[in-house]
């Protein structure tokens, strides 16, 4: 009988995915969690009737009516012949209605399963072995996961709890600093910022593109919480420097305020051509389904729609900090979305979260080596009555 041969799997793996299966950054979902089974798990254990999730980041109240109206349309067409047919990958339509938005041109315009799959995209088309990145601390966590897997070094920019968190004069002056000493080849900037919620002046955006370009970095601005901070007359974005910078790229998705994270539609912006068609190259030709267009273009027609949404968002988070403001046990952050940083004065963040488990929440724990923010979690605002269920919990752990 032959015995049999021993194979190293990992070495079939290039170094990008070697790197892949040690650099992962801790952040507020995992690929090895079941989520739904570990809800089941918590109603068994603490004889739950129900499970609230604030830990997605999601629009808890879903898509405009309109979308929904869209969908039992379609629902009426011969569905066989609809699924059949490859989508179009062009996407014209919806990317005229994007630039129509942002007052930039459709090509400039790159979609994308999601910002997830756009974020990857850039990683793989700007960095190799090496080189230098720049996020803040705390920042949304794949920026960094995804310039890991292809060998590059992080650099952090600290935001301090004494300041909210928030960019203020001396975080745009370490911030020159570290381009001039460090040089870093990209600088990941969330705005509105992923998990502190708060948002930087477009003043001071302009301020950072502009010294980026002075060293040769490029930077990418997501701005996947940006229907939170538009504007009733008009979005707040960068995008309104595409014009005149040529290292900005902008990234938004539907799958927050529009409240379609099921579709997975994002997109990236820049005026800079060979970006676009470095993008392209790393982009599948057929990366989201009809359906996903469809909803999506349907969905920028409903403008209404989000200003009902930073409505309802304003008055819940109203409604919450005036609760827990009362608590001297618990701290929060100021945010201008629907998101928000907590913690409790004695507690680990781990420690907070076993209490909020035994009661069905679960919250999200913000990613980050700094002790400080080892005890935070991040919350979304759910619903009126969820939250002051939320805040009832919150008082019991005193």
């Amino acid at each position: 009988m032959k015995s049999k041969v021993k194979i190293k799997t990992q070495s079939f793996f290039n170094i990008g995915t070697q790197r892949a299966l040690y650099e992962t950054v801790g952040g507020y979902i995992s690929k090895e969690f079941y989520i739904q089974e570990y809800i089941k798990i918590l109603k068994e254990r603490y004889n739950l009737d129900k499970v609230y999730r604030f830990d997605l980041g999601q629009n808890n109240d879903g898509c405009a009516e309109e979308i929904e109206q869209r969908f039992k349309e379609l629902s009426q067409t011969n569905i066989r012949e609809f699924l059949k047919n490859y989508p179009d990958f062009i996407c014209l339509d919806l990317r005229k209605k994007i630039a129509e938005l942002h007052n930039i041109f459709p090509e400039w315009i790159q979609l994308s399963a999601g910002l997830e799959q756009m974020l990857a995209h850039i990683a793989s088309s700007f960095l190799e072995l090496n080189d230098r990145i720049m996020v803040t601390s705390p920042t949304f966590y794949l920026f960094e996961e995804f310039s890991r897997r292809m060998g590059a070094v992080p650099i952090y920019l600290d935001l301090r709890e004494e300041d909210n968190f928030e960019w203020i004069d001396s975080t745009f002056a370490e911030y020159k600093k570290i381009l001039s000493r460090l040089n870093p080849k990209l600088i990941w900037i969330a705005n509105p910022n992923n998990p502190s919620g708060t948002f930087i002046p477009l003043d001071l955006v302009e301020d950072i593109v502009r010294v980026a370009a002075n060293y040769y970095a490029f930077v990418v601005m997501d701005e996947a919480y940006g229907e939170y901070t538009d504007g009733d007359e008009g979005v707040r974005s960068a995008s309104s420097l595409l014009h005149d910078y040529k290292n900005l790229m902008v990234l938004r998705t539907f799958s927050k305020g529009y409240g379609l994270a099921n579709l997975r539609v994002g997109y990236a912006m820049t005026g800079n051509e060979d970006i676009l068609r470095a993008l392209k190259i790393h982009r599948t030709y057929f990366p989201i389904t009809q359906f996903s267009f469809d909803f999506a273009s349907t969905a920028l027609d409903q403008i209404d729609y989000l200003k009902t949404v930073r409505q309802k968002v304003a008055k819940r988070k109203k409604f919450f900090i005036n609760k827990i403001e009362k608590f001297p046990h618990i701290i929060h952050m100021n945010s201008e979305t629907n998101i928000m940083m907590i913690r409790h004065i004695k507690l680990s963040a781990n420690k907070l979260m076993n209490h909020l488990e035994k009661h069905g929440i679960i919250v999200a724990k913000v990613p980050g080596e700094d002790l400080i923010l080892q005890r935070y979690i991040r919350a979304t605002l759910g619903t009126k009555e969820e939250l002051a269920y939320f805040a009832e919990v919150l008082k019991k752990s005193g």
